[in-house]
């Protein structure tokens, strides 16, 4: 009985501890600001805060819109105390607060400070029919509480009062101790009860001087927590925006309208032909006007999967898009072919800056271009340098030696103010694949007659690196003279050969010398699934626009489809066919289906997420078939040319891409290495929201 006083000692301690008084009063915050906002939150007032009272005053217009505030919290007690996150809990569906601290432990430390954040979210969209004028009414609130079911009333204004009621300060407690403080406690507790027992049952002389010591032990170890709360006081109004692309398809409703529903198939999901359901056109002569990224757009059409498509239309001037505006700072393009025989500082991609007229280039590499690098150097820029910046800067296009390279080259300039810059499409045109907005393998033509006596055969075998000519069906002998049926040729009176030519037109051939006969390199050349390999010099410049002005808004853009469309409709007779005629061209897509919105090939369904058509960003170029179903009017007409993303055909020595007059005429005999101006697309999520405008030129949508 000797040890009973220790052991008593030992065993009360933690209560002990847990008898002391806790002061809520002791507990401040002593800032509060602003850190995050997502989405379409707006604050009304700066927030304010007295003792441990919270006071905000918000605008909300989107699910999953937030703010967040940081705060810092002081404890000037002696003891630790605990932050309740029980008083953030509210009967509301609609808003939400989630405290959180960066060691996700809400304990704030005697004597000490600790920063924590107070996130408020708008969780759940408001149904339609509890919205006055789009808005909540403050006069008809729902009052939330935790200990009623009032939830049939309209939620329109979350009020000082309504937050007041639901967020009151519960009953505290104190002193309290975390779970973990409990469970620590009884472990110790137990451990030294038992080595007390085991102390005395041997009566070691040392026991009393053991047990006294595991009770200066247990003292530091128990942790008792104090319980304090933060109460909020504020006014939060959710309003609801029109959405662009229901605001767009209601203009469809009006009378005399001029936007009107689109009849027939469209492709607008990768891999997915369906009947239009959600397409609408804006052929109005006063096209539909936005203002998004900071730039103006003008509006296309809306797409299956209900976003909006657009195109781009300059830099706003004063809050507004007219006609009217000046030229701006953008990108000249040209195309060449010459010697590109030196070591250069290469580079993926570029900035560019329109006040000092520069380029730079971006994830930099030495290499020369040669017979066996060129493959890794097309697509890639360079200063033809060993510089990084430079005021004309190149990118490599296609490769012959490494004395004739087919180049864009670019440089700052004045510019339409309805394009970002003029490009080529392709600085090569010799080949169809230069069709192509990416492209892999190209076959570029070659012009020889052939030699007087040559054998002409009408298909080819290929062993061992060497082609042997093939007569035609029901043929015992190769012929001699280029037609329908007798297209390729070693040049020569023999039959085998380590490299054939094929004649696709007169004196026009390509050279094979990989096992390829025509088909497989039409295959390589547009229809593979390695075809897009390459960006095309269009689609460089656009990307590199992209990424320097709008790559902050990918998230409220739609991944919709753009269509290159290379399909070919008269292979089955053109020269590029076997059996085709020796004199035809490659057209590309059925023009009598001139508004035809469908893109038949995979590979011509461009988007972020077709690996097969795999765009960089959502940005592309409009097609003329989404040309000719607006019509004629001032959308098209903007007085300089600019590409369409549509192929027209390959005729005979040149890749033709239609492209816009400036009269809104198309052209449809142009090759692809003119310097034609780049007007942008890109498509608006569903989301998308119209913070305020009426669309017009001079007060246009504004989409955050």
């Amino acid at each position: 009985m000797k040890y009973l006083k220790y052991f008593l000692i030992l065993l009360f301690i933690p209560f002990i501890v847990l008898a002391e008084e806790c002061d809520i009063s002791k507990i401040t915050i002593t800032s509060i600001e602003q850190s995050k906002i997502n989405g379409n939150t707006e604050e009304i007032s700066e927030p304010t805060i007295k003792n441990r009272n919270i006071n905000f005053n918000l605008k909300m217009y989107d699910v999953n819109d937030s703010i967040t505030y940081d705060l810092v919290i002081k404890n000037d007690s002696e003891e630790d105390y605990m932050i309740d996150e029980d008083t953030f809990k509210t009967d509301s569906e609609y808003i939400e607060y989630t405290l959180k601290t960066n060691d996700n432990n809400n304990v704030v430390k005697a004597n000490s400070t600790k920063e924590v954040s107070l996130i408020v979210t708008y969780k759940k969209e408001v149904e339609d029919d509890k919205l006055t004028n789009n808005k909540f009414d403050a006069s008809n609130s729902l009052k939330l509480s935790l200990n009623t079911n009032e939830k049939e009333q309209p939620l329109e204004v979350i009020t000082t009062d309504n937050i007041k009621e639901s967020l009151a300060p519960q009953e505290v407690k104190n002193p309290v101790t975390s779970v973990t403080s409990i469970l620590l406690i009884t472990f110790i507790l137990l451990t030294a009860i038992i080595i007390a027992y085991v102390l005395i049952k041997r009566k070691n002389k040392y026991t009393k001087y053991i047990i006294l010591l595991l009770s200066l032990l247990l003292i530091p170890t128990v942790y008792a927590v104090c319980k304090c709360n933060i109460e909020v006081e504020s006014t939060i109004e959710i309003e609801k925006l029109p959405k662009l692309f229901n605001t767009v398809v209601g203009l469809a409703k009006e009378e005399n309208a001029c936007v009107t529903k689109y009849n027939g198939e469209v492709t607008d999901e990768v891999g997915k032909t369906v009947f239009a359901t959600k397409v609408y056109f804006d052929k109005c002569e006063d096209n539909r006007n936005v203002i998004f990224g900071g730039f103006c757009w003008q509006v296309i059409r809306t797409t299956e999967t209900e976003g909006t498509k657009l195109i781009y239309n300059g830099e706003p001037v004063d809050g507004k898009c007219e006609s009217t505006r000046e030229n701006h700072a953008g990108i000249a393009g040209y195309a060449k072919n010459s010697s590109f025989d030196g070591s250069y500082l290469y580079g993926d991609s570029f900035v560019y800056d329109t006040t000092n007229n520069t380029f730079s280039l971006t994830d930099t590499f030495t290499a020369t271009l040669t017979d066996t690098t060129y493959e890794d150097l097309i697509g890639k820029y360079t200063c033809k340098s060993t510089g990084v910046t430079c005021t004309k800067i190149y990118q490599i296009n296609n490769y012959e030696s490494n004395t004739k390279v087919y180049y864009s080259y670019y440089s700052v300039s004045d510019t339409n103010y309805a394009q970002i810059g003029t490009s080529p499409f392709n600085a090569n045109s010799y080949s169809p694949a230069m069709v192509g907005y990416m492209f892999n393998k190209s076959y570029n033509w070659k012009t020889v007659a052939v030699n007087s006596g040559s054998l002409m055969g009408n298909d080819v075998s290929y062993s061992n690196g060497t082609y042997t000519l093939l007569p035609a069906s029901g043929e015992s002998t190769l012929g001699t003279t280029k037609n329908s049926t007798h297209h390729y040729t070693c040049n020569s009176t023999s039959s085998t050969c380590s490299k054939v030519r094929y004649y696709y037109y007169n004196n026009y051939y390509i050279e094979l010398d990989g096992a390829e006969n025509i088909q497989a390199a039409v295959n390589e050349m547009l229809y593979n699934d390695n075809v897009n390999k390459y960006n095309s010099s269009a689609k460089g410049i656009i990307d590199a626009w992209y990424a320097q002005n709008l790559s902050n808004k990918t998230d409220v853009l739609e991944d919709t489809v753009y269509c290159n469309a290379r399909n070919m409709i008269n292979q089955e007779t053109n020269g590029w066919n076997e059996n085709g005629e020796i004199d035809s061209v490659i057209r590309f897509k059925n023009r009598n289906s001139t508004n035809d919105l469908t893109c038949s090939n995979v590979t011509d369904q461009f988007a972020v997420k077709n690996d097969k058509a795999k765009l960089t960003y959502p940005i592309a170029l409009i097609s003329i078939e989404e040309w000719n179903n607006i019509g004629t009017n001032s959308l098209r007409n903007t007085g300089n040319n600019y590409w369409s993303f549509s192929p027209n055909y390959f005729g005979t020595v040149e890749a033709i891409i239609t492209y816009m007059k400036g009269d809104g005429s198309l052209c449809t005999e142009y090759p692809v290495y003119g310097g034609r101006g780049l007007r942008p697309a890109i498509s608006l999520a569903s989301k998308a929201v119209i913070s305020s405008g009426t669309g017009s030129e001079t007060d246009p949508w504004i989409i955050e």
